[in-house]
């Protein structure tokens, strides 16, 4: 490509070429200054740092020895390194992932010198040969990188870089799953699950035993992801106390033919509790305090006799008795519009004849039929009670006749 139509100040002539260019991507490790290259097509993209981490990862053997999964992984703050893929994968292999500041580059002056290394040692030698493909690009890399590690003397260590990286521990090094593993983790969102009764929690169609996660409770909604290592467990995601995330590996609960747990007591045989979570022994100590005893026995005992909480020294209305308010001076208002609703007792008409007769009788009146008839047709759903008195008073008018009782004397 001409330089003079390709140069960083015409982007859009290098964005039409940028699957034709070919890039490097370098890689070193901290404590030896190893060196890993690899070249790809397409650009600074998520998929090619994904796929360049895991190759530098696997184990390729003889004087490639670099390999394992990093403690860290430092680099600089592009949206490819920091994307979700490559959180995802930092995340359930166990790496932690940091960014340097934008802009400050001397942060990872490391992969900057492996890159004037690479240019300086490697890159200008490929004048002289013809490479027709990126496979054989990438053949020859890996054979400069084996041996410019292993015999180029690194001013730091005084020692070849191979020579350095060859004193890490069996402790040190983690041996990384395979390729189609890292790809599938790449890819994998931890996934939220609810914690059952059991401590359980369902997860790629089994169940996982959570109970020796720290402070884990039922009903809790926990963070799981597969173990790349172990297919007969996962890991649980959790926050340390300096803000970072760590791993709790969960077994997979183990079942027979008929969907029983295993380890689980057989019916009739034998019985088993779940141990107590932190919070059922914080509640434990609380309780016994609270009833000044000192096992889970004499803590039940003083529950069911109802005993009170601390002897009953603790009054909780004690402030509101030893409470003096003010004396606020009445406010004045007005008297409610609203009439409370009113209930109207009504007798039967064969009661209140009854009563009226015998009023009738002791007033010396007559009582006329026709004085029913009266108030059957005024008032046919009943006559109202206060109305009974004026009834008497308006039909005893209407009555003119008076019953003398004579009586003979011998």
């Amino acid at each position: 490509m001409s330089e003079a139509e390709f140069n960083k100040n015409k982007p859009k002539n290098l964005a039409r070429v940028v699957n034709d260019r070919v890039w490097s991507f370098e890689l070193t490790d901290h404590t030896s200054g190893w060196i890993y290259a690899e070249y790809r097509f397409g650009g600074e993209t998520t998929e090619n740092f994904t796929d360049v981490l895991i190759n530098a990862m696997q184990e390729r053997g003889r004087a490639d020895v670099l390999h394992g999964v990093p403690r860290i992984l430092y680099t600089d703050p592009g949206c490819a390194l920091v994307s979700s893929t490559m959180r995802n994968l930092c995340q359930t292999l166990g790496i932690q992932l940091i960014a340097h500041k934008a802009g400050n580059a001397r942060a990872t002056g490391s992969v900057e010198k492996a890159r004037d290394i690479l240019e300086c040692h490697f890159e200008s030698g490929l004048r002289f040969v013809q490479v027709n493909h990126i496979d054989e690009l990438n053949r020859r890399v890996g054979l400069w990188r084996k041996k410019y590690n292993r015999t180029a003397l690194h001013r730091r260590t005084g020692m070849t870089r191979t020579d350095c990286w060859l004193r890490i521990t069996p402790g040190q090094l983690i041996k990384a799953p395979p390729v189609d593993v890292c790809r599938e983790l790449a890819v994998s969102l931890p996934e939220n699950r609810k914690v059952t009764t059991h401590l359980r929690v369902s997860f790629r169609g089994s169940e996982y035993d959570v109970r020796q996660v720290p402070g884990v409770c039922v009903g809790d909604t926990v963070q799981i992801v597969r173990n790349p290592w172990r297919d007969s467990e996962a890991q649980v995601v959790m926050m340390n106390e300096d803000g970072q995330e760590t791993f709790c590996r969960v077994p997979e609960v183990a079942k027979d033919d008929y969907g029983f747990a295993l380890n689980a007591p057989t019916l009739g045989e034998s019985f088993k509790a779940l141990p107590h979570t932190t919070a059922q022994h914080h509640l434990a100590e609380v309780e016994q305090t609270l009833y000044g005893t000192s096992t889970a026995g004499e803590t039940a005992a003083a529950q069911k006799a109802n005993a009170l909480p601390f002897g009953g020294r603790f009054n909780p209305y004690l402030d509101n008795e030893r409470d003096t308010p003010p004396i606020y001076l009445p406010k004045q208002g007005q008297v409610s519009t609203v009439c409370a609703p009113r209930f109207e007792e009504r007798l039967n008409p064969v009661v209140v004849v009854q009563r009226l007769r015998a009023r009738f009788q002791a007033a010396g009146k007559t009582w006329r039929s026709e004085f029913y008839t009266t108030l059957t047709q005024r008032f046919p759903d009943g006559i109202p009670a206060e109305q009974v008195d004026a009834l008497g008073d308006e039909l005893m008018a209407q009555s003119t006749e008076v019953v003398v009782s004579l009586a003979s004397h011998g």
